[in-house]
C-alpha cells in the first residue's frame, strides 16, 4: 500500500486515500468517533463510523489518544466545518502505537510546557515556528550562496576571550583550564578570509548573562558574514 502525506491527500481533494500520521485530537460518542491526524505537512479530520467499520474496530478506535501513531485508509472530501477543510470517511484503520494520556492542556505555564518539551514541539505553533526558522535558514544560506560566499564553521569551544569575560560560559574541557563557549566567530572567520575571500556563517553564540527578562538570552542562533 502507497501511503502519502496528509497535504498531498489535501490537495488530492477527492478519492481513496491512504495515510498515516500521529493523532492530533480526537472526540466521539458510541457510534461515531472524530480523529484529526497529523504528520509534518498538515492536519485533516477522520471520520470512523460504528456502521460502516464494524464494532471490534470501533472499540479499538474508541481507545485511541492523542499522540497514538496509526495509518488508515478512506475516501477524502472536502468539507468546510473541518480544520482543513476536508475530512477522511475511513473505511479501515491499523494502530502502530499506542499512547498514554496526554498531558498539555490549554493554558499551561512555560514551565511546565518546558519541562514537556517533547509533546510541546508536536504542537502546531511550534511546528509553524520550526518551519518558519527553516525557511528564513535557508533563505539566508541560498542568498549568500548566490552571491559567491562559502560557508564556514568556527569553534563551539574557544580557548580565548573575544567579547569580554564577564559574560562567558566557561566549559570544563579535561584537564585544560580557560575554555569557553563561542560568544562570536570573528577570531576564527578573519584567517578563513584570506584563503576563501567571501565567508558567511549560520551558528549559535553564548552569553552568560543573568537575567530573567525577555530581551536576554543565554543562546541564540545568528547569521554573519565577513569581505
Amino acid at each position: 500500500m502507497k501511503y502519502i502525506s496528509i497535504q498531498e491527500a489535501i490537495d488530492k481533494g477527492k478519492g481513496e486515500v491512504s495515510i498515516r500520521g500521529w493523532v492530533y485530537r480526537e472526540r466521539g460518542s458510541s457510534k461515531i468517533k472524530f480523529i484529526v491526524l497529523r504528520d509534518a505537512t498538515n492536519i485533516i479530520q477522520c471520520v470512523l463510523v460504528k456502521q460502516d467499520i464494524g464494532d471490534e474496530k470501533f472499540k479499538i478506535a474508541d481507545k485511541i489518544q492523542i499522540e497514538a501513531s496509526m495509518t488508515l485508509t478512506g475516501e477524502i472530501k472536502k468539507d468546510d466545518r473541518a480544520p482543513t477543510g476536508y475530512e477522511i470517511l475511513v473505511k479501515d484503520f491499523e494502530v502502530i502505537g499506542e499512547s498514554d494520556k496526554y498531558p498539555i492542556t490549554k493554558d499551561q505555564s512555560v514551565e511546565f510546557l518546558a519541562e514537556k518539551r517533547h509533546l510541546w514541539l508536536r504542537s502546531r505553533k511550534m511546528t509553524a515556528v520550526m518551519k518558519i526558522r527553516s525557511t528564513i535558514f535557508g533563505a539566508i544560506d541560498e542568498y549568500f550562496r548566490k552571491e559567491g560566499f562559502y560557508e564556514y564553521h568556527s569553534p563551539i569551544f574557544q580557548s580565548v576571550q573575544c567579547e569580554g569575560g564577564s559574560t562567558l560560559f566557561e566549559v570544563k574541557y579535561f584537564d585544560k583550564k580557560d575554555v569557553f563557549l563561542a560568544q562570536t566567530w570573528q577570531l576564527y572567520a578573519e584567517p578563513a578570509i584570506f584563503a576563501l575571500e567571501k565567508i558567511y556563517t549560520i551558528a549559535p553564540s553564548f552569553r552568560a548573562e543573568k537575567s530573567k527578562t525577555s530581551r536576554h538570552l543565554t543562546e541564540y542562533w545568528h547569521a554573519e558574514m565577513e569581505v
